[in-house]
This record gives C-alpha cells, structure tokens and sequence, in this order.
C-alpha cells in the first residue's frame, strides 16, 4: 500500500466521522456547519472541511466517491457557508478575529486544494459543486484583498491565497494586491528561521505558503526560501523525535510537538526542487509517526501529485539532525545534540538552559535576586572553542529625591521611572561557561561583584520517574522540590532515561520568589543547589546509561 493510499483511507473514516457531527436539521441556523468539541460551530471551519470533503468525493480510490451521502453534507456546506460569509466576502475566526481576511486566506488556501482536485474529476456528478465554489472563491479573494493582516505570515498566507484565485477568477486586482505584500521580502534570516520564532506551529505554516507561492508564480525563490527553513529544522529535533518550542514567541510555546505536519512539506519541497535528500527526511518522519501511532496529514497534496508518493524514500540518509552544534544569534538560541541527548541555551530568557536525554528533560533556571533582577537573564551569548558563554549583569540601585519640587504629591501620577533620579547600587556579573563533552556538557558558573547574596541553581525534571543521590531515594512528583547539600544528583524518567548533575552544594534555604521571578514549575519536580556569592562551580550534566549507578 502506498502512502497516499494508506492516508487516503485514514482521510475516508475521518469524513465519515466529520459528517456524523453536522448539523442536519434544516430549520437551524447552522445548517450545514459541523459542530467543534467547545460545542460550538466555527464559521472558518467550514471551508477547511469543505476542502476535505470535495477531496474526497472528487477520488476514485475514495469509498466516498460521488456517494450522494457526501454530495448532500457538501451542499449543506456551501449553505451553511453563504449564509455566514460576512457581506465583505470574509469569514470569522469566533475566538479573536471576525471578518477576517487572513484568517479566510488560509480557509481558502484549504479550498484551493478541493478545487484543484475538482478540476481533475470530469464526473457530471460533480458538476453541483463548481458554480457555487467559484462564487465562493470571487466573493472571498474581493474581501481578503481589500482587507490587511495581524502577523508576518498572513502576508504570505494572503499573497498566495490571491495569486491562486486571480489564475481561477481573471480578477487582475487580486494579483495586484498580493504583489504588494511581496515587495516587502520574505522574512526570512540567513539561518533559514523566519520572523515568528515557532518551530512547533509557524514555521511549517510559513513553508506551507512558500510552496503555494512558488506554485502560484513559478518562482523558484519561494521554494528555495522553504529547503532554507526545513534544512535549519534538522538542529529542532530532540532525541525523542519531538520538536524544541520552548524558545517560540507564538502558541506553540512550551508544547510536546512532533512532525507529522512537516512530512508533507519536506515530500513537496524535495520532490518540486528535485533534491531526494528532502525526500529521505519525509519518509523518516512518516516512519516515525507510524511508531508512534499515528499517520501524518497532506493526502490532498499527494493526490494533487501522485508521482510524487514515496520520492526520495531510497536515497541515502545520515539522520542530520542526530549531531548539530550551532548557535542562532538572531533567535537568541544555541542547540547542541549528540545522539541521546540535546541541550539547548536561551539568551534573555530566566529558563536559559534545557537539557534531554531520550524523551527525559529538564531546564534550569538561576535565581539571584537583586533589586527587581529576579533571575540570571543572558546578555551575552557567544560560542567559545569548547562550546559556549553566557554572560549577564545586573545591579542594585535606589531612588533620590527629585531635584525640584515635583507637580504632584500623587506618587502613581510621578513620573518616577523616567525622570526620578538614581543611584546604581553593588553589581552581580554571572558567567556560564558552557563545555561540550560526549555524553553530555559541563557547567561552570562563575559570579563577581556583591558577595552574601544567596544565589539559587534550579534543575527542574519532568515527574513520574525517581530522584537519588548517595544519601537519600525518592519519587519525583509534579510541584515537589528538595534543597540537596553535597554528592551527585541521579534523575530518572518513567522510561528509565537518566540524567545526573553534580556535584551539588548546599549553603541556605532561601527559596522563597519574589514578584516577577520565574515560577517555581507545578508540573516539574525541582532539585536545588545554593550557595552565597561569590560562586565558583562546575557541574557536571551527563545523559547516563540506563544501567548506571551512583
């Protein structure tokens, strides 16, 4: 079975469980739209699954082909969709954007799909289904182009939406206005990493608008701007096959992401820029997903390009993304992976370093409260030729007098921050020094300036496995903490991955926050190190063996 014909018929039961949730009861207003698990009809949906559907009917190898079942939801449809197009021609996103034309560029792009696919099916059966899309497609591509966006990759999500539909509807216009949002370059760096920093979402959304550009124009610099990107993903994936997100400025932040939405973007890509290699990343990711259970998505694509099934899937492939070292100084992040484990490091940021062995991770946060400094935040963050340096200062400081008599009494209505003056306090200067070592790095921390100020190291693991040292054995439970004084710390996950940091050092019990510190994780269990400045340590973090013992 090839992989078309495998997603195909993952995509027949997903229709048939789409139309068990619309709504047939023609005296509803929401006739033909198709209820959400909030209990709810989105109005923007119903283009994503009218997409869906006319694939479906659209394919002989469908079970649902021409079936007048489908025929009928795909006509409640289309109701459902005249009756809720705002009078601009533009679509709702209910939560947060109404009338909104990106939001209804990316329905119609999933439209495009489906019209596409209608365009190849000759059947007059089918025929029902052309005038009332083609309608939808003139009135949308009016409202979408007369109307702006929210972020950098509706841009892109517009333009490609409005060349599509000039090429279907001759509305000159349409192109006109998508070249306009052209001319501002693709945002995208020399690192192949666009604007919105979201390796687990934007990114591929990002990719997914280059190859429609590319199609839409037959500019190859579309193309070439997606390998760019889909090349600096290989330093995103951890050993556990997920997606690193803890550094992204959109949604996706913080989440569990694998690939299965990129598996169709490196199989388009490698296949339109003829480069097999790209090929290979998409069948590993398909094999990974069915590892792991699940298939990924892009069926319309593959039966847009049937040829394009299984390219590149025997070509050569080292696994790039098993061993990278490479620093993202537009991005403010350096990863390193060797293998089993990974580590990632975060200028600005209080959680700045992230460490994962398998599927077990773990960040570490740095708390040194000075003034309304709460936490160690990198200024600086270079390579070196052992591996890499972050490097923060802070200092306290201390309100004077005005030095003429203020406007006001009011205090809230002074304005303190800006034109109140100071004097700088005693500074705290913090070095990391970051050393690669094969089976994971070491950890020099190094503070000048104030002394006694009682500093914190916090290595916060995912719960559910053990914590131990030569002293003590304990099960690491979410929002649970232990301050440990002296030997080596042994963390273990539910699968038996492990991870050791030490030798730890114990000084005090400060473990209070302040306001505006880094939380203490309630779905993390925390190890301690503390000590007073100034602090002069390494430490040792290693992905050991499963076998290991202190």
């Amino acid at each position: 079975m090839t992989h078309c014909q495998e997603l195909l018929a993952r995509h027949d039961g997903y229709i048939e469980a789409l139309l068990a949730r619309q709504i047939t009861q023609q005296n509803d207003p929401r006739y033909g739209g198709f209820w959400t698990e909030q209990f709810h009809v989105e109005p923007r949906q119903s283009g994503f699954f009218l997409g869906d559907m006319i694939a479906a009917y659209c394919t002989k190898g469908s079970r649902w082909y021409l079936q007048p079942r489908l025929a009928e939801a795909i006509q409640a449809d289309l109701t459902y969709m005249t009756n809720h197009q705002r009078p601009d021609g533009c679509f709702d996103l209910t939560p947060c954007n109404y009338a909104s034309p990106p939001d209804t560029a990316f329905m119609m792009n999933a439209v495009l799909n489906g019209w596409w696919l209608l365009e190849k099916c000759s059947a007059p059966e089918a025929d029902f289904i052309r005038e009332p899309v083609l309608r939808l497609i003139d009135t949308t591509s009016r409202g979408i182009a007369a109307g702006g966006f929210h972020t950098p990759n509706h841009r892109w999500a517009i333009a490609a939406c409005l060349l599509s539909c000039e090429k279907i509807t001759g509305n000159a216009a349409l192109g006109e206005r998508a070249r306009e949002y052209l001319r501002e370059g693709l945002d995208i760096n020399e690192d192949g990493e666009f604007a919105e920093r979201s390796a687990g979402n934007y990114n591929q959304v990002n990719d997914d608008q280059m190859i429609r550009l590319y199609l839409a124009t037959g500019d190859s610099t579309y193309l070439e701007a997606a390998a760019k990107n889909l090349e600096m993903m290989y330093c995103y994936f951890d050993p556990d096959n997920s997606v690193f997100t803890n550094n992204s400025t959109r949604q996706d932040l913080g989440k569990k992401v694998y690939a299965e939405s990129y598996y169709i973007l490196y199989l388009l890509v490698g296949y339109l820029l003829r480069r097999p290699d790209l090929g290979a990343m998409a069948e590993w990711i398909w094999q990974d997903c069915r590892r792991r259970g699940t298939h990924p998505g892009g069926v319309e694509w593959l039966l847009l390009f049937p040829e394009m099934d299984g390219y590149g899937s025997d070509a050569p492939f080292m696994k790039p993304f098993e061993h990278y070292d490479r620093l993202f100084p537009d991005s403010d992040i350096a990863r390193i992976r060797e293998g089993r484990w990974s580590c990632s490091l975060l200028r600005s940021k209080a959680n700045c370093l992230y460490f994962q062995h398998g599927s077990f991770s773990m960040y570490m946060t740095i708390y040194s409260n000075l003034c309304d400094r709460r936490n160690f935040l990198a200024d600086t963050l270079v390579p070196t030729e052992t591996g890499y340096r972050m490097t923060a200062h802070a200092a306290g400081w201390y309100y004077l007098p005005f030095p003429e008599k203020p406007d006001t009494s009011d205090w809230w209505a002074m304005d303190n921050a800006n034109r109140r003056p100071r004097t700088e306090g005693l500074p705290l200067d913090t070095m990391l020094d970051i050393v690669k070592r094969p089976d994971g790095i070491d950890l020099h921390i190094r503070t000048t300036g104030i002394d006694q100020l009682p500093l914190r190291m916090e290595f916060s693991f995912l719960p559910g496995g053990y914590v131990r040292t030569e002293h003590f054995l304990q099960r690491a439970g979410a929002g649970e903490s232990i301050n440990v004084l002296d030997g080596h710390v042994e963390a273990a996950g539910p699968s038996g991955e492990t991870i050791t940091i030490g030798p730890a050092f114990g000084a005090h019990d400060f473990t209070d926050r302040m306001g505006g510190a880094y939380p203490l994780s309630q779905s993390h269990y925390t190890v301690y190190f503390t000590a007073y400045t100034p602090v002069e340590k390494v430490i040792r973090i290693r992905a050991e063996a499963l076998d290991h013992h202190l």
